[in-house]
């Protein structure tokens, strides 16, 4: 019996744990890609959001202040075009990002600046969603009417 070759009990343990840490890397690794992947993918359903919310903005550059600290999680109530519009975003984004979560947000901030003698305002919009989880802003000027 002294002859007989074999894996010792302590040797399969060394390969035992080797491989358990190979396969906790490759679950890390798993885990990771899809947070990334999930990042990628509310970043361009709120880039999306973002575009449409500017190019209704577009066809309204008078009354942009009136868009200032509006929050399009819930639908809109009264028959204002700025009203309207609201609703419509509010829906987009409830069918992009679903029913907004406690610590979402879903906001435009409208700030009036003049530069060189010329009126200019600054249009953010920030979208938090996924429970807070994912952030991200979208910046665009528009020059005063």
């Amino acid at each position: 019996m002294k002859n007989q070759s074999g894996v010792s009990l302590l040797e399969a343990m060394i390969a035992a744990a080797v491989i358990g840490i190979g396969f906790m890397a490759i679950y890390t690794l798993s885990i990771t890609s899809t947070r990334i992947l999930m990042g990628t993918i509310d970043r361009e359903k709120g880039n999306m959001i973002a575009n449409t919310v500017f190019e209704d903005l577009i066809t309204d550059t008078p009354n942009l202040l009136s868009y200032h600290n509006m929050d399009f999680k819930t639908v809109g109530q009264g028959s204002a075009s700025h009203i309207a519009k609201k609703t419509k975003w509010a829906q987009i984004a409830s069918k992009r990002f679903g029913s907004p979560q406690t610590k979402d947000k879903r906001q435009i901030q409208v700030v009036k600046k003049t530069v060189a003698g010329k009126d200019i305002f600054i249009v953010t919009i920030d979208l938090v969603t996924r429970g807070g989880r994912a952030k991200n802003q979208f910046k665009r000027v528009f020059n005063a009417p």
